[in-house]
């Protein structure tokens, strides 16, 4: 008994750490404090058995510190349309995946998410670093207590020609998905976390890759999850945000349970749902289904073509 209750202390780390985030952003009325790659980083280094990227902590810090910063200079100093700086945010953050030999795709998010949201401001920079380090103390801490596993870090091998043309190729399709929700009014079809979880997906040999319709439902389910929670909770009901935001990742858990499928970047969508205005909380689920329905099917239709069986992917790894 003991040893099973011990076993939900990381869940509960996690659903403190998402509802003190949502109740920090209230205190201080600024929703720049929100950011949703948190959940998506709690899951992968609190949630599953091991951490479910091939990286360690201090290249998990150093790349969404990096990336925040990218997003945010991006949105200060790039001239262009909004659809163009969020292309060029992805781009740049995949080559610093690449050349980082990890395999920690939600450092893409990172630089993603300030752009769609046009941030100008330190405070997401400053609120995404101390909430990743905040996750890696946890994640030190229970180690320490033997309540989670240590993983060693091995480095991905050095990229050649046939990553960076992948690498290009993925670019290009989510350029495309980006053009069209932006000019088609469904922002959120090219939501930040839909682009880590494609990225993940792309690879032959991931595990989510077996589950299309899985991770479709999923992902799809969890941006449910978070727009009715903060609807029935927060609008009509009047309940702080930092109580239907902790509500929000317990039921996340439990759905990736049920579903047998712990996907970090589905936690990522339904924490999105706090940052989004309140007019846009009915069509957002639509639009996340949009979203990841066109990745998914432009993934196999990259397959289907034999185009994706011209490249080696021996270097790839597991998704989470």
């Amino acid at each position: 008994m003991r040893k099973t209750l011990i076993s939900y202390i990381p869940l509960l780390c996690a659903v403190l750490l998402i509802g003190g985030m949502a109740g920090a952003a209230d205190a201080f009325q600024n929703k720049e404090i929100i950011f949703p790659e948190i959940a998506a980083i709690a899951t992968g280094a609190l949630l599953t058995p091991k951490l479910a990227w091939r990286t360690d902590p201090l290249h998990i810090f150093s790349a969404i510190a990096v990336c925040a910063l990218l997003g945010v200079c991006i949105v200060l100093w790039m001239p262009g349309a909004v659809w163009l700086q969020m292309s060029a945010a992805y781009l740049l953050a995949s080559v610093l995946l690449l050349i980082s030999r990890t395999s920690f795709a939600p450092m893409l998010s990172a630089a993603v998410l300030p752009v769609l949201l046009q941030t100008r401001s330190a405070v997401y920079l400053i609120a995404a670093c101390f909430l990743t380090a905040g996750i890696l103390l946890l994640r030190m801490i229970l180690i320490r207590c033997n309540i989670l596993a240590d993983t060693p870090f091995e480095r991905l091998p050095e990229p050649d020609s046939a990553a960076c043309v992948q690498t290009v190729i993925r670019w290009g399709i989510v350029t495309a998905v980006i053009f069209a929700a932006l000019h088609c009014h469904i922002r959120y079809a090219a939501a930040p976390p839909l682009l880590v979880a494609f990225t993940e997906f792309w690879k032959p040999d991931a595990v989510a890759r077996r589950r299309p319709i899985t991770v479709t439902a999923l992902l799809t389910l969890c941006g449910l999850c978070g727009a009715g929670v903060r609807y029935l909770l927060c609008v009509r009901f009047g309940i702080l945000q930092c109580f239907a935001a902790g509500a929000t990742m317990l039921a996340v858990f439990c759905i990736m349970k049920r579903l047998s499928l712990m996907l970090p970047p589905a936690a990522a969508i339904a924490v999105l749902a706090y940052l989004i205005p309140e007019n846009a909380l009915l069509m957002f689920p639509l639009q996340i289904l949009c979203g990841i329905t066109v990745l998914v099917g432009a993934t196999y239709l990259y397959s289907a073509t034999g185009a994706g069986r011209i490249l080696p992917h021996s270097k790839t790894t597991p998704g989470s």
